[in-house]
């Protein structure tokens, strides 16, 4: 369902996308919510847990969990049928919890993968320190992730210059590598790799940047590009320009013919959409509640939702954030368990989960 016209499709997105947020590289993000699972305690001892591998080939990835709606996600996302669920997230004061990593293994097929932060203070000046140093950074945090139950590893994040800077790039790649390598036991993480907006659209790329992609398709199992956009963006173009702005990046990688491009986006590639429903403009960006009402902006994530899931690299790989009551509505949470269990009814891809959800195409129309 793509366009023909790439370049005028995605210079309009890009155009639309000005007003939403595109974290900078002096930017480290969005403000943390309160850490619910114990960050900031001493990290957990070491009992020889084994990361689980992660087999399933299609799963969902969430940003930013709370207890309560990991409560009604293992109680309401699908199971078995070659599904999994990640839970990526970014602790604040601490590279990991063995609180977090308990709750999450309530269920066998949900995954911990606590962030390594690029830009958390422990890692001031990741861009220019030598490779020695990153290393260590990067086993010391693979050890205490490990030491608490971590299944992988997210890396928070790619930022905006990523394209157009070689040195940023060699310092991630290294960074990467050095996460994935395994400890003296043997135990290895794999990654989520975040991207903020601009290095996640193909139109910033000039470079090929071969050996950075070769180091994501080397030591992760997805490749997250973040689309933290507003109910206004969704609902204000059509699905076929919302698929071309959301998979342009992957149809460059794609096109390359290089290896671990083509994997990466057959694969690995995801799109996070924004689960962000609260009073106000935020950086998070989603449904301004003082605007809009609860079941609009549900109406909004289940189209972002439809296109994601009808588009070739999407229909695999679905992602959200911020999924905490600290930064997002509780009645977000229900519509994106029907999403899942709609879109990813079966074990495999069947032409029926690509209509919207419920079958019903006024769930996708929005204002």
């Amino acid at each position: 369902m793509r366009l023909k016209n790439f370049g005028l499709v995605l210079a309009l997105a890009l155009a639309a996308c000005a007003g939403d947020v595109d974290t900078g590289a002096s930017d480290p993000g969005q403000t943390l919510p309160p850490d619910q699972f114990g960050g900031g305690v001493t990290p957990a001892v070491d009992d020889g847990y084994v990361p689980k591998p992660l087999t399933a080939t299609r799963f969902g990835i969430f940003y930013q969990v709370s207890a309560d709606v990991l409560t009604l996600y293992q109680a309401g996302l699908p199971q078995g049928g070659n599904h999994a669920w990640l839970i990526t997230q970014s602790h604040g004061t601490a590279f990991a919890t063995r609180a977090l990593a308990d709750r999450v293994h309530a269920r066998g097929d949900f995954y911990y993968a606590p962030a390594f932060d690029v830009w958390d203070a422990s890692h001031a000046g990741w861009e220019t320190a030598s490779d020695a140093t990153l290393a260590t950074w990067a086993h010391t945090f693979r050890d205490v992730a490990i030491a608490a139950h971590a299944d992988l590893f997210t890396f928070n994040e790619v930022p905006s210059n990523t394209a157009s800077d070689a040195r940023v790039r060699t310092q991630i790649s290294a960074i990467l590598r050095h996460l994935h390598e395994p400890d003296a036991s043997g135990r290895r993480l794999s990654g989520v790799v975040y991207f903020t907006e601009r290095p996640g659209l193909a139109a910033s790329w000039s470079v090929p940047a071969s050996d950075f992609f070769a180091a994501i398709d080397q030591t992760a199992i997805a490749m997250v590009v973040e689309h933290y956009h507003s109910n206004g963006f969704v609902c204000g173009m059509s699905e076929a320009a919302l698929a071309t702005h959301y998979f342009g990046m992957r149809d460059w990688l794609a096109a390359s013919g290089e290896p671990a491009k083509v994997s990466i986006a057959n694969t690995k590639y995801a799109v996070l959409h924004s689960a962000r429903f609260s009073a106000g403009d935020s950086g998070w960006s989603g449904g301004d509640a003082d605007a809009i009402s609860l079941a609009d902006y549900q109406r909004a994530l289940s189209r972002a939702s439809k296109v994601t899931r009808d588009t070739a690299g999407g229909y695999n790989r679905l992602a959200f954030g911020p999924v905490t009551t600290d930064l997002t509505d509780m009645g977000v949470m229900p519509r994106i368990v029907e999403l899942f269990n709609w879109h990813y009814r079966n074990a495999t891809t069947q032409p029926s989960e690509t209509a919207c959800v419920a079958g019903t195409d006024a769930n996708c129309m929005c204002q």
